[in-house]
């Protein structure tokens, strides 16, 4: 802490923290600043001893005076003192020595010197937003320094090595032609053609020392690193990564059958390679490259193509901007990857908060459930999560390697169940971020037959249309008047109506109309329903409702005879159990 400024209409309130005091200036920067007295040199002067001044800390030699300036010193004769009336002098004050306070102006600042280096050069921003804005923040006044990237050095590398070189060692920004990375942008306080000279042999050796690491990998094929996937754990209770792979190689057989046109040679291979490259160097060293090298080097040994796509991709989506895989191989490994990481965590008994989340598990459901909305998968969540569990030894998922209380350790089912109630939880987040209502969203979801998420979805979409609709908001007014009158009975004579009724107490013609619909409408809608022919369910519904009005307007319900009475009210339980064949109409909300 340095200095404090503090006014308020015009007024300092003179507030004190760490020894100071508040007042009404500040300073400009401390090289670049307008009122700098730029004749007078600030660091390492050497001077006699009688010109030196008095208040500053002195180093005496015999030949010579070597001063260290204190702060007070120093920012006296590095800036002139800036004074403060109102809010709008502070930023321009500040912006006229060389100090932009505001970070998008600051960002855009930046961006407007590449756009101007770019333009001149026929290049492009290879984008990176979370760099460029932790480079807007390190310097108060960015000036942008442009240095060329040696094109023998990485001629032979992947792009992506480059760009992790560039972006991850060294906090460059990338500029391209669209295909080769040419320069690089840093951003400094002072301009000087000999730091980019500086900066541009750093690069030479970084992008040497790459290529060394691959020419060391290139020695071997993918299988002898995956041979060397023993030693690398997946986690302390969940043995090494070798391990988890052959559980990835059948779990990713099984869920092919569930996805159209995936040859099981092509998944196997790929789930086979998929984590090959955690053994070799130039992983090790950028860990960012996992799954991108693997793919180069299975392109060096003529892997078939798609999988080599599908060593690169399994780790996708890894955010929920980011694309997923489209290729059959590269769907069934990554969702076999990354259900195998998901129960074997839950398994270990690894916990999240709203605020913790080490291992990513929010992450990786999600990214499990993209990967089968998107790609239209008819996928039995249950059953892939079963399978997943059953892979893992009986001694990994329930012995004494797990780390949770002795009488408090999760069976297999629990572990499903855990599992498959965290999924349905992010299933929900997903749809609610596409603007789908909860408790529609609900009301599906309730029912007990949920496990195929690509129907369900649709399902959810198909009710919120009809819902919006003259047809839907009968089903639901009629569906709210029964439910009210067989709770309320159900309240008054504390019991549980059932759902049997008895013919020969069917007296009225409405109700026995009404029964004679509830026959046929059963079968109909339970068919239509277990077909996925959502909308011919709800158009029976529709076609339920004049009989059902017709009984509840003519047909008293609460009649003096007590053996009607329970008849009837259990009709009208029948008559709700099929709406719940649909949805769970309780948790709709009347608009």
């Amino acid at each position: 802490m340095k200095n404090i400024l503090c006014i308020l209409d015009g007024e300092v309130i003179p507030i004190s923290f760490a020894g100071i005091t508040a007042s009404n200036v500040t300073y400009g920067h401390r090289l670049l600043s307008h009122n700098r007295p730029l004749s007078n040199p600030i660091y390492g002067e050497r001077r006699s001893a009688s010109e030196a001044p008095q208040d500053v800390f002195e180093e005496r030699s015999s030949a010579s005076i070597t001063k260290l300036p204190s702060e007070i010193e120093f920012r006296k004769r590095s800036n002139q003192v800036l004074t403060v009336e109102t809010p709008q002098d502070y930023f321009k004050l500040l912006e006229k020595n060389n100090v932009i306070l505001q970070q998008d102006k600051r960002k855009q600042f930046i961006l407007d010197q590449i756009k101007d280096f770019t333009k001149k050069h026929n290049l492009q921003l290879e984008q990176n937003d979370y760099l460029l804005n932790e480079l807007t923040g390190l310097i108060e006044y960015p000036i942008v320094l442009f240095g060329k990237v040696n094109q023998e050095k990485s001629a032979e590398l992947p792009k992506e090595v480059i760009l992790s070189i560039v972006h991850t060692q060294q906090k460059y920004l990338a500029l391209s032609d669209g295909q080769k990375i040419l320069y690089f942008a840093t951003v400094v306080n002072v301009k000087n053609d000999n730091v980019i000279k500086g900066h541009e042999k750093i690069l030479e050796a970084r992008l040497a020392d790459a290529q060394f690491l691959i020419s060391q990998d290139k020695k071997h094929n993918l299988d002898y690193y995956v041979n060397k996937l023993d030693s690398i754990s997946f986690h302390g209770y969940l043995g090494s990564v070798q391990e988890k792979v052959k559980r990835i190689i059948a779990l990713s057989k099984y869920i092919a059958i569930w996805i159209p046109h995936a040859s099981l040679i092509k998944v196997e291979r790929a789930a086979y390679l998929a984590k090959a490259d955690l053994a070799t160097s130039i992983v090790r060293e950028f860990h960012e490259l996992q799954g991108i090298m693997g793919g180069h080097y299975a392109a060096h040994f003529h892997e078939d193509q798609e999988v080599v796509e599908s060593i690169v991709e399994h780790y996708k989506p890894v955010g929920p901007d980011q694309e997923c895989p489209t290729s059959p191989s590269a769907i069934a490994v990554s969702l076999a990857d990354k259900m195998d990481s998901l129960v074997g965590l839950v398994a270990a008994g690894e916990k999240i908060s709203s605020s913790y989340d080490q291992f990513g598990l929010r992450r990786i459901s999600i990214g499990i459930i993209r990967l089968i909305l998107e790609n239209n998968l008819h996928i039995p969540i249950k059953l892939l999560i079963d399978k997943s569990v059953s892979l893992y030894s009986r001694t990994a998922l329930t012995k004494d390697t797990v780390p949770v209380e002795k009488h408090n350790r999760p069976d297999r089912k629990q572990i499903s169940e855990l599992v498959f109630k965290f999924c349905l939880e992010r299933f929900k987040v997903i749809l609610k971020n596409k603007n789908m209502k909860r408790d529609i969203i609900d009301s599906i979801l309730h029912r007990n037959n949920v496990n195929d998420l690509l129907t369900a979805q649709r399902q959810i979409a198909m009710l919120d249309s009809y819902l919006n609709e003259q047809k839907g908001v009968q089903i639901l007014n009629i569906y709210k008047r029964v439910s009210n009158i067989v709770h309320k009975a159900s309240q008054k004579d504390k019991v549980t109506y059932k759902e049997c009724y008895s013919k020969r107490f069917l007296i009225e013609s409405e109700e026995v109309e009404l029964s004679s619909c509830v026959m046929t409408s059963f079968e109909s809608i339970k068919q239509a329903v277990k077909n996925n022919h959502f909308s011919a369910a709800l158009d029976e519904l529709v076609s339920f409702v004049p009989p059902l009005n017709q009984f509840m307007d003519n047909v008293k319900i609460n009649c003096d005879s007590s053996e009607l009475r329970k008849n009837r009210l259990s009709l009208l339980v029948k008559v709700v159990s099929i709406f719940h064949l649909v949805a769970d109409f309780s948790l709709i909300q009347i608009k």
